[in-house]
């Protein structure tokens, strides 16, 4: 009896939350709809998503760099990240792992990009649309690194015979 009981009670619950799980789905969305990759749409750029206070700051011309910008500001911040990589191998730089990416605040078209080996590199977006990467110095604030002092003075060789 206690086991019947049990396994209708499991039954009955997953009912419920089955219907929630329809009842939310139908419910209207806020999110803009999304693109597909197959129909040829351009994606939404955050223009669009954020309201009027990103449109004042993009560039009004509809140059190649424009849309560029625009297609790296619509990105995921990984694919956008993602990209970066790629132009920077692709520039003939090292960057085993991309650690973070700063700029491109309000249509501006240069990020900072970190790598893990200490190295970092500005990125823009050339008139003709292109990627442009070049390699940026980072400052360091604190102590250098010092010499390992030689405690033992050096071995002599054996006479030769």
């Amino acid at each position: 009896m206690r086991s019947q009981t049990l396994a209708r009670g499991i039954a009955v619950g997953s009912v419920l939350v089955a219907a929630a799980l329809v009842l939310v789905a139908r419910l209207p969305s806020t999110a803009p709809p999304a693109v597909s990759a197959g129909d040829g749409a351009a994606p939404p750029s955050i223009a669009t998503v954020t309201g009027d206070r990103r449109e004042a700051a993009a560039p009004q011309n509809d140059t190649r760099a424009a849309d560029k910008i625009r297609e790296l500001e619509a990105m995921s911040e990984t694919f956008r990240d993602t990209t970066f990589l790629i132009a920077i191998r692709d520039a003939g730089f090292v960057c085993r792992e991309l650690l973070r990416v700063s700029g491109g605040l309000d249509g501006a078209a240069s990020w900072i990009a970190t790598c893990s080996e200490t190295m970092a590199y500005m990125i823009g977006v050339a008139s003709n649309g292109t990627l442009r990467v070049e390699p940026f110095q980072q400052y360091f604030d604190g102590v250098g690194v010092r010499p390992i002092e030689q405690r033992f003075e050096p071995l002599e060789p054996l006479p030769q015979r």
